[in-house]
Parts: C-alpha cells; structure tokens; sequence
C-alpha cells in the first residue's frame, strides 16, 4: 500500500486489522469482496465527482488487486456501505499509526484513520453522510474499545468536496501540513473517544 509506513514498532505491528463496526438499520456494512466487489467500485470511482477527489479511476482488474492486497495484512480493509441492501458507499479504514499521517500528529496504536466516497452522489444530499459519519464512529469505538480517535485526511483546498464534508462533521482540526512524499497539501481532523483523546500534532507546515 503507498501510504503505509515500512519502519514502524513491534507494538504498533502487531495491532490487528481494522474492525467491521455495526451500523443501525437500514444502513449496514461488510468487507468489500474483491472478485465480487471490484466492477462496482470501478464505476463508482470513474464517476467525476469520485475521480476528482480520489483520483483512483481504475479500471475493475487494478481494483481487484487494490482490495485483495489489504487482506494480506493489517495495516487496512475495504467495505462496501448499503442501504436498504443497496449499495451506496465504499470506504477503507486504515490503521494510522502504520500511515504516512502519523508523521504529523502523535498516533496511538489503535488510531482508525478513514476514506469513505459515496458512490451515488445524490444520497450526500438527503442527509445519509452526517448520519452514517456518527454511526461509523460510534460503531468503531463500541467494537474497538482500545481506539481513541478516528483519524481523516482530505485536500487542504477550503473549496474542495473532502474538506466541506470533514469540517461538518465537527471534527478537532489538527491543521494543514504538506507531505513531501504525496507532494500534497492536506487538512488533517480527528475525531476522539473522549475530549482528552485529542492528539497533539506537529506545527503547521
């Protein structure tokens, strides 16, 4: 995976996998399959909204290859998001500590960092993101009780779709950092189990 970090603790290693939280009805979420799964991800992400923002507009065999490769480890996992059995949104939850974010701030082991892209754009205009957002973090923190902050990463552009989105959800801002290795700009939230689980970050560069 390009963002995982190849010189990290034991301690941080041998954290398991990311966890499969539950989400309240109608809404539910599993692992995405990556023989099953990729054609629809594919389509999802060639849409322009989801091109602009991800820019992982691969086609169905990369796609494949991407789900399969975070199931050989525990640095992340892919799921597929539905409602009412219909699928709507993919995400991948990633363990940050083993990410190149925990370059800025002071990462715990158990720190969930989180992509999520709706598929179908006109369900982010009924409401389903801030109400799926609470359940993801309220499920996350209900079957992981070690976890102590969701952790997400978006464009620092104020004007870009991630960045809206993030700052709605009322997220602690850890600020805006350049990654050399991304050659990106980014703003950096967290959203923590109790108020004291905010992390200490680097100063804004």
């Amino acid at each position: 995976m390009a963002r995982q970090l190849a010189d990290v603790s034991a301690e941080v290693r041998a954290v398991p996998a990311p966890p499969l939280p539950v989400f309240p009805d109608p809404y539910s979420v599993r692992f995405a399959d990556p023989d099953a799964d990729a054609e629809l991800i594919s389509d999802w992400m060639n849409r322009p909204h989801l091109a602009e923002t991800w820019h992982y507009d691969y086609p169905a065999d990369q796609w494949r290859q991407h789900l399969g490769i975070q199931f050989r480890g525990n640095y992340s996992r892919p799921y597929i998001i539905s409602i009412d059995g219909r699928p709507m949104a993919y995400m991948e939850l990633f363990r940050a500590a083993q990410d190149d974010v925990a370059t800025l701030y002071d990462a715990h082991p158990y720190d969930v960092g989180l992509h999520i892209a709706f598929g179908e754009f006109d369900m982010l205009k009924r409401g389903h993101g801030i109400i799926l957002f609470k359940a993801l973090v309220d499920g996350v923190f209900d079957v992981e009780p070690q976890c102590r902050r969701i952790i997400g990463d978006t464009h620092a552009d104020v004007n870009s779709l991630g960045r809206r989105a993030w700052e709605r959800r009322n997220g602690a801002f850890l600020g805006e950092h350049f990654v050399p290795k991304w050659n990106q700009r980014i703003a950096l939230f967290a959203w923590p189990r109790t108020p004291e689980d905010i992390p200490i970050y680097s100063a804004e560069a």
